[in-house]
């Protein structure tokens, strides 16, 4: 090889080189990304089992894309961890109906020993909806549960599967009320997903836009946000907790809130 001929072949290896290390990593597909968690999901430390069963919460790209680990998923709703249990649960319901088969999990994890698994399992079944009807007996006893968050995502939950409007919605009004700030931030998010069975409530989230406490706050201009026109009565509410408001994230809430609801 002469020398032209050298340093042609030289230039085209380094151009080849500098191409190759500018290109972009190519992102895993879901199926890979799916692949990788429930490898961690069947990790023997308990902290990349909770952070792979949390990467199904909200999957990136959307639930669907998430449905081939429903078995692997469903098994870590049995899990030893609590904490891990209870965002089995979450993310399980998430699925909403197509998590149907798996309501009788939610019905025994309702008497689980950790009141967050109760939780996340009543509420899970409220997302599932309609075809969770199988459950509805077992709710009604956890709306006797002695956790007062329970009872209200029970009572909440009952509502969002078919149960009369009238025996459950006075629970979660309540709750609004109540002297604990988790309850009050727990029930406004009850209260979120109800549309115009939530109106009741919309003066009452209005009024904990100035609650002291930040979630709570939070919860009820979130809550407002996605009730669309049933939570119009409480605009002006929103104006004037608007202009007190320290906290970004509630600030931006409240703007959106606004915004949904000028005409």
């Amino acid at each position: 090889m002469n020398t032209y001929s050298l340093r042609v072949s030289v230039l085209a290896t380094l151009a080849s080189i500098t191409l190759s290390s500018a290109a972009p990593a190519l992102k895993p597909t879901a199926p890979e990304r799916l692949a990788a968690i429930v490898k961690e999901m069947k990790s023997p430390d308990r902290e990349v089992r909770l952070k792979a069963v949390g990467k199904l919460v909200h999957f990136a790209g959307g639930q669907e894309l998430a449905l081939p680990v429903l078995a692997n998923l469903r098994e870590a709703m049995r899990d030893s961890e609590g904490d891990i249990r209870a965002v089995a649960c979450t993310a399980m319901g998430n699925f909403h109906e197509k998590a149907k088969a798996v309501v009788p999990d939610f019905i025994k994890l309702l008497r689980d020993p950790d009141k967050e698994v109760r939780q996340c399992s009543a509420r899970a079944l409220g997302r599932v909806g309609a075809d969770a009807k199988s459950a509805l007996p077992d709710m009604a006893k956890a709306t006797k549960d002695e956790d007062a968050v329970v009872r209200v995502v029970a009572h909440a939950a009952m509502i969002r599967i078919g149960a009369p409007v009238k025996e459950h919605l006075p629970a979660i009004l309540k709750g609004l009320d109540d002297a604990s700030p988790l309850v009050r931030y727990k029930s406004a998010h009850c209260l979120e997903p109800l549309g115009e069975i939530a109106a009741p409530g919309v003066k009452q989230l209005g009024k904990l836009l100035t609650d002291p406490d930040d979630k709570v706050r939070h919860y009820s201009a979130r809550a407002l946000v996605n009730l669309g026109e049933t939570a119009r009565p409480a605009l002006p509410a929103l104006k004037a907790a608007r202009e007190k408001e320290q906290l970004k994230d509630n600030r931006g809430l409240m703007d959106a809130a606004i915004r949904k609801l000028t005409p």
